[in-house]
């Protein structure tokens, strides 16, 4: 799934936007200080003095001049946080400041992706799915019991903590869910309940139907793990992804392999996958083989919801 060079030059574009805007910023701060605190723009041409003034000492081979350097800048710093903390601004309030600090802005940790990157390599690789205005509707503040019939809402209560858990202890512990169970019965709309509270908490998402996927990995599916990592790599590395519709897809051993390889390397990462599926458990084994039903079954929590279609019994109501 790599990113095209139109894609690719898209998202470096908005890192030298962010860049210039942060240089701009600094520069308007600095200005400010100079015209509030002049001292500190003495303090400022003297660290550049000191600085060169040190590096001659040094191409020199003079004894001691690096702490020297040290000690000076040292002193000519402490007065200049001093001097900004009296006047009630914050200690780094003339240094650069990033909307991401880890990645100052670039987009890159050395050679790898940072994870702001990986966001945005998300947001534009899947903004086809139309995902933000599918959430804007379906999410925990828009859940209500009154859409499930009897046998329901006896069991959804508990469906739901246990959704709830998974979103409150996604940092703190590595889970994975298996909806199954009937059509219309609301596994979609809990997946995506799940993914709108993470995705306001800055985390990435990823959303699929099964037959998305399949047909992604149908193409060109590298054999090993490297690659894999290289040619899916926001698959990979998403804090979440979700596999809906399992079961709907046409498969084959090669894809079922591949998925395989997926389901696995994100477990060894400790990448949480929610997958949803209309298949009963043991149609789920038949379909997706062993070794993926044994993957599942040993670190999925599978939650079962069954009862009548939540839409059918919508188009009646809406009819009477």
């Amino acid at each position: 799934m790599p990113l095209t060079n139109k894609q690719y030059d898209t998202i470096m574009r908005e890192y030298d936007r962010r860049q210039y805007q942060d240089y701009r910023l600094q520069c308007t701060r600095i200005d400010q200080i100079y015209e509030q605190i002049p001292r500190i723009r003495e303090i400022d041409s003297e660290i550049s003095a000191c600085s060169l003034r040190q590096a001659e000492r040094m191409i020199d081979q003079e004894p001691g001049a690096m702490k020297s350097l040290k000690d000076e800048l040292t002193l000519l710093k402490a007065e200049k946080e001093g001097l900004l903390l009296s006047a009630g601004y914050p200690a780094d309030y003339l240094k650069m400041h990033y909307t991401c600090p880890e990645c100052k802005d670039t987009g890159y940790i050395g050679r790898k992706k940072c994870h702001c990157f990986l966001q945005q390599e998300i947001r534009l690789l899947y903004s086809s799915s139309h995902l933000d205005q599918i959430l804007a509707e379906e999410n925990f503040s828009h859940l209500s019991y009154d859409v499930y019939d009897e046998e329901q809402k006896q069991i959804m209560p508990e469906i739901i903590h246990t959704c709830h858990q998974f979103v409150n202890g996604f940092d703190q512990e590595f889970k994975n869910i298996l909806f199954y169970g009937s059509v219309g019965t609301g596994k979609t709309f809990l997946s995506n309940c799940i993914a709108k509270e993470l995705l306001d908490t800055g985390h990435s998402v990823i959303y699929f139907t099964s037959f998305q996927l399949f047909e992604l990995l149908s193409i060109g599916a590298p054999a090993d793990k490297w690659n894999l990592h290289q040619q899916y790599e926001a698959l990979l590395d998403s804090d979440l992804l979700i596999l809906d519709d399992c079961g709907t897809e046409v498969s084959n051993t090669f894809t079922v392999s591949r998925l395989f390889q997926l389901l696995n390397e994100r477990a060894l990462l400790r990448k949480s996958t929610i997958i949803s599926t209309n298949l009963s458990i043991r149609e789920f084994r038949d379909v997706y083989s062993e070794r993926i039903f044994s993957r599942i079954t040993s670190s999925y929590t599978l939650l079962k919801l069954t009862g009548s279609d939540i839409r059918i019994r919508r188009k009646i109501n809406r009819t009477l």
